[in-house]
């Protein structure tokens, strides 16, 4: 094969490639980011999020929480209050979400990759609109001040019509 014929297959598999992870990443998903916890989840720690407003219309927004945790953690779900606040700090909503960590069969929910698992609640609906820059501030609700095996917590935005 030539240089020139070899570069064109490049540029071919290079474009294809492109084109599937363009693909893979229409879910529907508005915003999916994390912030890190270090390991230990503290009671006064809050991760925020801000999402920026984009005008979606008669779109009905789903809320997710999702974290990384790896085996210390002890509970068999992470409790985790989110608060929604509009860009000048008056709250709108508040939404109680449950991740299952473990099993009623004690076996570990979610996806591995290594030590830590990805586990995510249940879909909510808050009642707030997104057509509106909206901050979300989310803090754990467990017995414990310091939540160990707590990596990352995050949140996913995702329209649901």
């Amino acid at each position: 094969m030539t240089g020139a014929r070899i570069e064109i297959i490049i540029q071919r598999a290079s474009s294809l490639l492109l084109l599937l992870l363009l693909l893979c990443g229409c879910d529907g998903t508005r915003f999916h980011s994390f912030s890190s916890q270090g390991g230990v989840w503290q009671r006064d720690s809050i991760a925020e999020f801000i999402y920026c407003a984009r005008y979606t219309p008669d779109a009905v927004h789903g809320l997710q929480v999702e974290a990384r945790i790896d085996a210390t953690y002890r509970y068999k779900n992470l409790v985790v209050c989110a608060d929604f606040f509009n860009m000048n700090d008056s709250l709108l909503a508040c939404d109680t979400l449950s991740v299952t960590v473990y099993c009623d069969d004690g076996r570990r929910a979610g996806s591995t990759a290594g030590l830590l698992y990805q586990q995510q609640s249940n879909v909510v609906l808050p009642e707030v609109s997104f057509r509106d820059s909206v901050v979300i501030r989310l803090y754990h609700l467990m017995p414990d001040e310091a939540l160990k095996g707590v990596h990352d917590v995050g949140i996913k935005l995702m329209d649901i019509n």
